[in-house]
């Protein structure tokens, strides 16, 4: 029992394992298919190994097993294996299942990477896979933003009104998404064929198939792009009416740079069909449709029945064969029946007929066996021929491709003297460089010479390539001789076989005719055996003219062996004098370094410079040149060693970070002299002498190119020296902090005196517009009769009238103090004279904070008595502080004004107007307030003796009550000023002086 139930599990075990095994091997297929689909061969992709990973996908039903094989054999090996990845990657986009859209999202940056790997790349495929990397991105995000179009973009129109759900918005954002797709289509085939040479049938060879072949998938994406932008284009461009009034439609306004970029996308779009379309490799692969001569109208509706969906046909690819099997091809003619005898021939002759009949019929047979060896000697030579041709054609192909090398290799030769000749200007700068300049110069000329027998050379080979050229078309034209010698020879027989049909008939009637058609055909058979001569003696002919193209080939490529081996190794004479020059250049720019760094350090001894001084903040706006120098020295280091090349860069650097450096030690070395820590300013000596000595070192270091180059302690000894220069900076408090407060203050006060005057001005308009407000005369009517007075008015009136003379007497003050501050400070700037006069500062500060709390202290006041809410005194009292804050900044300016100063006079004068417009408020509101006291007063006509009574006690007690709240009031207010002195004092440290210049002032302009 226990073996039995133990048989299921063994079995379970096997099968697991037999999956295991093929798991295994359809994951070693699938690696295998990659890498041959991604090989480094200059060939098309082989669409047979694309078949494979595409069936992959749908096996497993995901990308991941493809995107593992690219992360274990990356595709940037070289440029063709990029080039067949990206390619490789766009057909399993397009045909793999609909998941491996979703699984190569998460692999965007890989594909933006390898696009900036080969960006740098001006030769070869560099700027086509940069192009087609952003092509594949794009179609990765277009499908990420609308995951329901198919891999192939082909959708009907039914689904495309379904995806953009009959939305005008949707259609436009769709619209703009294709556009871009489409012109990274275009942008990639411009680069494509801008990299093909048009003198060259590159479409017929193996590397110009290779660049080709991606424009296969990109011409049916192209197609269904183009179906869908100008559906889309034609449906925003729709009007509605009232029968279908939800037809998504905009503006043609609005449409404008649609329609703009469509048609100039239509141009290139049809270019790009016609090129390929001509080329001979595309036509037995892809079907490529046509466009037509003009883009379509969407203003007019009607050519939407018009438009015809373009239809791209791909032919099922070969996969490269062999030309073995292009030469078997059976172009021998199937040989005719043979001519039965006549039916009648014994009945209607006697025996020698008979015999005569026999002897011809052998006859004929004899014919028929010769033409037989005829025909297979001419398709012998044919073939022969052909293969000729092919071995000839190809031959050419590996001429072309070996000339192309060599126009890379002159290239290449071309630029390399350019970059010497940049290279030897750059380093002619210095003054050591001078005798190597004349030495590169006769390198240089030496070079141009040797690149001029190489042109020279390269003609010659050309001259020759043509030569062949026109040999291979002279054989093309004795072929087609033989050719239609051999029609001649067919059409020869043709009529032998209808001479003997002939013969036949007349058989019948006389013998004499059958002697004379023997005659005639031994005449056709001496005819044709001349013929048969004649041509072998041609076909001799030209086997020993290819005998002698091969000597004449072979000839050449040894020819063009030692030449290139004799360029080469003159090329590398020439790189290695250019490489000791510039390290010699390289030497003579750190020698200069080192030259400059010793010339400063001994300038730190040196009396003269001891006088010199000079600010932290200056010397520390050179942090930033030095470290960005360093910076790009210690980058120029890594490049030179890296890449001989990059020596031009180092000289230049070297050169700029050391005159930087002697610059900052200079300034860094005077900043010590006026430092007040005299241990500080030894520190920062010491560590400006390191520092020149690492510098001295590190740039000896790379004289001797050395490895262990360190750039980054050379930074930080910098930054300390950095940091000790900013410690070296005066910091007394309250400079900068004085300065801005008053800057501050005086704005604020402007600003709040400013609208408090527009304030003002505003209530006032509104007051006589609605004539609102209390009037004297309202209700209850004086008996004597004068002119209607309003309080609003009369309050508003005087108050902008003072509002504008504190408004006139800032704008003076502040010119005072400009007048002050220029006079006082010397060549010192206004922040230190705040600096030293910071008392006198704080008095004008405190001046400005008054002003402005006082006015906006009346205007609130003015605000309520106008809306019936507030109360004279209110404004009684804030018109005094403001005279009281006026009179504080006047006095406060007087203090450092010049007493025969204009400006001063004028402040004079502005305040004494402000001390009378203050008595003017002052009487005003108190004469509203009388008024207003009168007008309210009550009848007493109508009061008994005991009423009468009654309220005069209650006014009695009203009155003492209001004396007592009197004198606790005035108690209070002096308590307040005495506090708010005291704290004015010890926080913005105004001195006794001042504090009773202010008070004496205030104490005047409220006695006044």
């Amino acid at each position: 029992m226990t073996s039995i139930k133990k048989i299921p599990n063994v079995l379970g075990t096997r099968r697991s394992n037999t999956l295991d095994q093929e798991r295994e091997q359809f994951e070693k297929a699938q690696e295998a298919s990659f890498k041959k689909a991604t090989s480094d061969e200059e060939m098309p992709l082989k669409m047979k190994h694309v078949r494979n990973l595409i069936i992959g996908t749908f096996t497993d039903k995901n990308a991941d097993l493809f995107w593992r094989n690219v992360g274990t054999t990356p595709p940037i090996n070289t440029d063709v294996t990029a080039w067949k990845f990206c390619h490789c990657l766009h057909i399993m986009l397009r045909d793999g299942h609909p998941n491996a859209l979703r699984d190569s999202h998460r692999h965007i940056s890989r594909i933006k990477d390898t696009g900036q790997h080969f960006r740098h790349l001006t030769h070869g495929y560099g700027r086509l896979i940069k192009r087609y990397c952003e092509l594949l991105v794009a179609k990765l995000h277009f499908h990420q933003h609308y995951p329901r179009f198919p891999g192939t973009l082909s959708v009907t129109p039914e689904e495309l009104e379904a995806l953009a759900e009959n939305d005008a918005n949707n259609y436009f954002e769709l619209g703009v998404e294709m556009l871009e797709y489409l012109e990274c289509i275009l942008n990639l085939y411009e680069a494509v064929f801008s990299s093909l040479d048009p003198s060259r049938a590159n479409s017929m060879t193996r590397s110009g198939q290779c660049r080709l072949a991606p424009l296969i998938p990109c011409i049916q994406d192209s197609s269904c792009l183009y179906d869908c932008i100008v559906r889309i284009l034609f449906q925003l461009h729709k009007v509605p009416t009232k029968s279908n009034a939800t037809i998504p439609s905009l503006p043609t306004d609005m449409l404008t740079g649609h329609r703009t970029r469509f048609y100039k996308q239509f141009e290139i779009l049809k270019q790009f069909y016609n090129n390929t379309r001509n080329l001979q490799y595309f036509k037995g692969l892809i079907q490529v449709p046509a466009l037509p001569e003009d883009p379509p109208n969407f203003l007019v509706e009607a050519e939407l029945r018009s438009h015809e969906t373009p239809v791209v046909v791909v032919e099922e690819q070969p996969d490269m064969p062999d030309t073995s099997d292009m030469l078997l091809i059976d172009t021998s003619e199937t040989e005719p029946p043979p001519i039965p005898p006549h039916p009648n021939l014994n009945e209607s002759h006697n025996g020698s007929l008979v015999e005569v009949v026999a002897e011809r019929e052998s006859l004929i047979e004899a014919l028929h066996r010769e033409l037989e060896a005829m025909r297979a000697e001419v398709q012998h030579a044919r073939s022969e021929a052909t293969h000729n041709e092919d071995q000839m054609r190809l031959r050419v192909n590996d001429l072309e491709s070996t000339i192309a090398e060599l126009d890379s290799e002159l290239l290449a030769e071309r630029q390399s003297k350019e970059s010497i000749m940049a290279q030897v200007e750059a380093a002619a700068a210095s003054a050591e460089a001078v005798t190597l300049l004349a030495q590169e110069e006769t390198r240089r000329r030496s070079a141009e010479e040797k690149f001029v027998k190489m042109k020279d050379v390269y003609q010659k080979l050309r001259d020759e390539h043509i030569s062949l050229i026109r040999g291979k078309a002279e054989l093309d034209k004795q072929l087609t001789v033989e050719k239609e010698a051999h029609h001649a020879t067919q059409q020869e027989k043709d009529a032998a076989a209808s001479a003997l049909a002939k013969l036949q008939a007349q058989m019948t009637f006389e013998s004499q005719a059958h002697l004379t058609d023997t005659e005639l055909a031994r005449q056709e058979k001496e005819s044709l055996c001349s013929r048969l001569q004649s041509l072998t003696s041609e076909r001799e002919h030209m086997s020993g003219q290819i005998k002698m193209l091969e000597e004449n080939l072979s000839h050449l490529n040894n020819k063009m062996d030692s030449q290139a081996q004799q360029d080469a190794a003159k090329l590398m004479a020439v790189q290695n004098e250019w490489e000791v020059g510039t390290q010699q250049c390289v030497q003579g720019a750190v020698d200069g370094a080192v030259l400059v760094l010793t010339h400063t350090l001994s300038h730190f001894d040196h009396d003269a410079h001891t006088d010199i001084k000079c600010t932290p903040e200056y010397s520390l706006s050179y942090q930033n040149i030095v470290i960005e120098s360093l910076e790009g020295l210690a980058k120029a280091c890594e490049d030179y060693q890296i890449n001989f090349h990059a020596a031009p860069r180092l000289i230049t650097c070297i050169t700029t970070s050391s005159h930087q450096v002697a610059s900052f030690l200079l300034y860094a070395k005077a900043t010590s002299h006026a430092s007040p820590n005299i241990e500080i300013a030894e520190h920062l000596v010491c560590a400006l002498e390191e520092f020149a000595k690492s510098s001295v070192d590190t740039y000896k270091k790379l004289q001797r190119k050395e490895d262990s180059v360190d750039i980054s302690s050379l930074t930080e000894q910098f930054e300390r020296c950095c940091l000790l220069v900013s410690q070296c900076e005066d910091r007394s408090p309250g400079e900068e902090d004085v300065a801005l407060a008053v800057e501050r203050e005086m704005d604020k006060m402007e600003t709040a005196i400013k609208d408090a005057v527009e304030r003002f001005t505003a209530m006032l308009e509104n007051s006589r517009a609605k004539d609102t407000g209390t009037q004297l005369e309202d209700e209850r009517r004086i008996t004597y009769h004068h002119p209607k007075e309003f309080v609003n008015e009369s309050i508003l009136g005087t108050c902008s009238d003072l509002m504008a003379a504190v408004r006139q007497l800032v704008r003076r003050g502040a010119e005072l103090q400009k007048e002050i501050v220029d006079s006082g400070r010397g060549g010192a700037s206004p922040k230190e004279f705040y600096k030293r006069n910071h008392r006198w500062s704080e008095g004008l500060l405190s001046g400005a904070k008054a002003v402005a709390i006082a006015c906006q202290a009346l205007m609130t006041a003015a605000d309520q008595v106008v809306s019936g809410k507030g109360k004279f005194e209110e404004v009684i009292v804030s018109s005094r502080e403001i005279a009281a804050s006026s009179m504080q900044l006047v006095m406060a300016s007087r203090v450092k004004a010049d007493r025969s100063s204009e400006k001063l006079r004028n402040l004079n004068a502005t305040a004494k107007t402000i001390s009378t417009l203050t008595g003017t408020v002052v009487a005003t509101a108190e004469n509203c307030r009388d008024k207003i006291a009168i007008a309210n007063t009550l009848d007493f006509s109508k009061l008994s003796l005991h009423h009468t009574k009654r309220m005069e006690m209650e006014t009695l007690v009203k009155v003492l009550e209001t004396e007592k709240h009197l004198e606790e009031e005035r108690s209070k207010l002096s308590e307040l000023r005495k506090h708010h002195y005291k704290l004015a004092g010890e926080i913005e440290g105004w001195d006794q002086e001042v504090g009773a210049t202010s008070e004496f002032g205030e104490q005047e302009m409220i006695d006044f």
